[in-house]
Order: structure tokens, then sequence, then C-alpha cells
């Protein structure tokens, strides 16, 4: 059946999940720059990282939405494509991300020191921090691919290393979600993927906190999974159940906010990101107006450049002003926080305008000058 080709409230929750991100990393210098310790307990506060989560599900859903049909079988000239834009999409503003750091590392060794500096021996790695090893690891965005922790640089950037790993597999997955043929099956399949990774996650004692490397990559397989099995079931779902978007949306953000109020649960959250993407690919409801207005689909439109920057941004001034910053005053707190919360969203615009636009747009102009090529060579051959 017919989909809408555009849905806007996927990108306003896209900028909603990097905002609640930023919070989880913000929030420890925010606390002491405003004098509320309380801060420091908050459940909302410390899950911001989940958004990463929700992250790889909307990856797998729209992946599906844009690229249907073209997987049902595996050719190469679609393959190609598909990975060339999705090359263009994280590697340039990554790499510019990583190149801008160059300078400040090779000046600044107060700034190396307190990268490197742990007291957790489960932290050990961190020692490595900024090595040239690490360099490159990054720089190839392969740091989840592997056991080995060969020193971070924009600790952020695990998560496109981990998506990275999610488009290799894309198109064979795809295909194989392709030939569910039922709804039940494919909310049976979604379910099942995330049960796993909540039974993982318990196992390897990792519900309560953020694992990235290798766990890393487990977390986006299942959530990536999901996702793209999320959309088969919206795709084959009959045409009235369009009807209930709005209940969805509103029952997956009355569990969510649910899940918070207690320490463990926030874990099962992935079952109510999995439930938003499906309302809110409806359009229907109050929640889904508010995700498509302006202000949010702008953020969410900068969300990539927004994540990839947001957490060095923070680093840097910790380190530079980190003793100014907790001897403000509440006021002085108070336009502190918004100030680097206003810097962060104006790194996050001129990265998006100046590097991730263009990037991808010169990605689009590979793909079209590489099938034209093809055409080219079809043309004299048929000749």
């Amino acid at each position: 059946m017919p989909r809408a080709r555009s849905i806007p409230s996927l990108t306003g929750v896209r900028g909603v999940a990097a905002l609640w991100v930023f919070m989880t990393h913000f929030y420890g210098l925010a606390a002491d720059m405003l004098h509320q310790p309380w801060l420091m307990h908050s459940l909302f506060l410390f899950n911001g990282f989940r958004g990463v989560d929700l992250f790889f599900v909307l990856s797998g859903f729209i992946l599906m939405h844009v690229h249907e049909g073209q997987f049902t079988q595996l050719r190469w000239p679609v393959i190609r494509d598909f990975f060339i834009v999705r090359f263009f999409r994280v590697y340039p503003l990554n790499t510019f991300v990583l190149l801008a750091l160059v300078p400040l590392v090779l000046l600044a060794p107060g700034y190396v020191a307190m990268q490197r500096h742990y007291t957790d021996p489960a932290f050990a790695y961190r020692a490595h921090n900024l090595s040239i090893p690490g360099f490159v690891q990054t720089l190839l965005l392969v740091q989840t691919w592997t056991v080995l922790k060969l020193g971070e640089w924009n600790i952020v950037s695990w998560t496109l290393s981990a998506e990275v790993l999610g488009y290799i597999a894309f198109p064979l997955l795809a295909m194989a979600a392709m030939r569910i043929a039922s709804v039940r099956h494919a909310v049976m399949l979604c379910v099942a993927s995330l049960g796993t990774l909540v039974v993982i996650l318990f196992a390897c004692h990792h519900a309560n906190n953020n694992p990235t490397g290798t766990f890393g990559a487990i977390r986006m397989f299942f959530c990536f999974a999901a996702g793209i099995v999320l959309y088969r079931a919206y795709h084959l779902a009959p045409q009235d159940t369009e009807r209930y978007g709005a209940a969805i949306t509103m029952g997956a953000v009355a569990f969510i906010v649910l899940t918070l109020f207690f320490p463990v649960l926030p874990v099962c959250d992935v079952f109510g990101f999995t439930a938003l993407v499906f309302g809110l690919a409806y359009q229907r409801g109050v929640i889904n107006t508010v995700l498509s207005s302006g202000p949010v689909m702008w953020l969410g439109r900068i969300s990539f450049s927004f994540y990839l920057t947001h957490y060095l941004i923070i680093g840097i001034l910790s380190w530079a002003m980190g003793e100014w910053l907790r001897n403000l005053g509440f006021i002085g707190g108070m336009a502190a926080t918004m100030a680097i919360f206003a810097l962060c969203l104006l790194t996050g615009t001129v990265c998006y305008h100046l590097v991730e636009r263009p990037s991808q747009r010169l990605g689009r102009r590979v793909m079209q000058w590489l099938e034209a090529r093809d055409a080219h060579a079809s043309a004299q051959r048929a000749a």
C-alpha cells in the first residue's frame, strides 16, 4: 500500500534524541555551574544516552522507507549507489571534526593529559586517548569492529562506527525483511530482536550503563534490525491502522516517561522507541504536530552535526574554563549554561551548512556521474 514519502516528525524526533544525548553529557558540568547537586540524581538526565538506541531504530526504519523495494534482490549498481550515499553521509563530517582536533592535541598537552586521566581500572584504555593509532581507528570508523581500544578522539563517533556496520549489513537485512509476508511475523521479529538485546544487556551487566566499543555494535545491530522489520510491519499493516497512530504515539511516550521513574526499567525504552517511530509514521496527533514544527525540525536537520561536535565542545570548555565556570553564582551559571548550549547549537549549524550538506551533495553528484557512465557504457555495448 502507498505510504507518505516524507515523514517530518521522524526528523524532529531525531533532534529530540540528539538533545537528550547532549543533556546526559552536559548535566554533570551544568550541576556544578548551577550549584544544584540534585541534578546528578536525575534518571531522565542520566538515561539520555539511550537516545542513541532511538537513533539506531530510526536508522533501520528510515533506510527501509527510502530504499523500499530496491533490495528484493542484490544488484551491484543499487548496492554501489547505496554505499556511496552512506559514505558521504558519515565520513566527511567525521573526518572534518577529527582534523579540527589535531591542532589542539599538538598544542595543548594539558588537554591531552585530561583526556588520558582515569581513576577506575575499567577505564584504563583512556591512557591511550588521542594517540596516533586511535586517530587512524577513528578516521576509518572501525572503533566498534574490534575489542581493541586504541584510543578515543571523539567518543561519540563510536555510534558512527557501529552505524557503518549496519550499512554494510543493510542490503542483506533488507532483502530478508522483504520476504516477511505478514504483520504478525514482522512484529514478532521486532519484539524478538529487542527482547534479545535487553536480555544480553542484563546478562552482561549493562542494563544501567552506556556500553560502547564492540558492545555498542551489538546495541546497534539489534536496534537497527528491529527498525528494519518495524518498517515492514508498517508497510504491511492495514490502511485503517493509521487511525490508531496518535494513540500508539501517546502510549509510547507514556511508557518511556514511566520507565524513567525506576532505575532499572529504562533498559526497556527500546520497546517504547519502536512504538514511537511506528506511531509517528502515520503522522497523527499532538506529538506528531509538535515534532513536525519548525524549531524541532530544524534541530532534527542539524542533529547529526550537533551530535558529533557537542561532546568535544563540552570537554574543551571544561578543561579550559572548568574552575571558573564552577565558581560562578547561580545567575552566572545559568547564563553560562545557556551560552554553552547555544555554542553547541551554533557549531552544529555551521558544520551542517559548511560540511554536512555539501558532502551529501557531492555524494549525489558522484552517484549521478557513475550512473551516467554506466548508461553510456550500456549504450555503447548495445550499438
